[in-house]
């Protein structure tokens, strides 16, 4: 599996949107594609489709179809093949980012996708999706989202900013951090879940255990030589058995089969 180009967004969009990611397919190539949970929402659009066809799986439902679209958090794995000629550009919102910008209550995104025109309006869309099929520049389709992000009115409240510092203290502890902590510091348990589910559109134990899995992939690159043993310890699992048990749900595969996956998109999203 290939790994996109990736792109900064404008400045004064870096709140809001972590980045822009680039993939392009040759024509001739049919290649499957595995996306874990990376605690992000995004765009996905398809600017060269040779074939037509779109395969992107939930389980056993489709996760989208449209060449455009904007997706949720998901809690499970996301499967797919591309075939053919394609060019796919990935928008990678900061967990707040949608919400700021567009309001969204991000629980009705959880696990599925809308198309882009549900979001934008459909002239918007459309003429966005002009814009980035006629030109296919890499620098010229980065602007033009670019341009699109900063006509947003972002939402601004003091309830978010608290919210912010909720997730910061979540990232400084790279995920080990259980709700009663949490509602220790910040919200009660009905608050933190009401504020988490249309933020982010997940619950925060759901988050936490997504991120401290993030942190686990990200701590098995910098140190390629430990063992499964001494890894749960150091990313903040009782034992190698609850490590495995986190491992399995998230990839969808046992600790020691992780090498027969292709690991290098895996990589990449897990380290966004």
């Amino acid at each position: 599996m290939r790994i996109p180009v990736t792109y900064l967004p404008a400045e004064h969009l870096t709140d809001y949107i972590l980045n822009y990611g680039i993939l392009n397919f040759p024509e001739g190539v049919s290649e499957p594609y595995f996306s874990p949970p990376i605690a992000l929402s995004g765009f996905i659009i398809h600017t060269i489709n040779s074939q037509n066809t779109i395969i992107a799986r939930i389980g056993e439902r489709h996760h989208y179809t449209e060449a455009a679209v904007a997706t949720g958090q998901v809690t499970q794995p996301v499967y797919g093949q591309n075939v053919g000629q394609a060019r796919i550009l990935l928008v990678f919102f900061h967990p707040m980012g949608m919400h700021q910008l567009f309001g969204t209550d991000m629980a009705t995104l959880t696990n599925t996708s809308i198309p882009l025109k549900k979001l934008l309006g459909a002239r918007r869309a459309d003429g966005v999706l002009k814009k980035l099929t006629t030109n296919q520049e890499d620098e010229y389709q980065v602007k033009v989202l670019n341009d699109l992000f900063s006509e947003q009115d972002p939402v601004r409240n003091g309830q978010l900013d608290l919210f912010r510092k909720v997730l910061d203290y979540i990232h400084d502890k790279k995920g080990d951090v259980n709700i009663s902590e949490l509602e220790e510091k910040f919200y009660k348990r009905k608050t933190l879940e009401r504020h988490f589910s249309k933020i982010v559109g997940i619950s925060p134990k759901v988050y936490c255990q997504i991120y401290r899995f993030k942190c686990l992939v990200n701590l098995i690159q910098s140190q390629p030589d430990i063992t499964w043993a001494q890894l749960a310890p150091q990313a903040g699992y009782y034992d190698q058995a609850h490590l495995s048990r986190y491992v399995k749900d998230y990839l969808q595969v046992s600790p020691n089969s992780i090498v027969k996956l292709e690991m290098q998109l895996i990589n990449y999203l897990l380290s966004r």
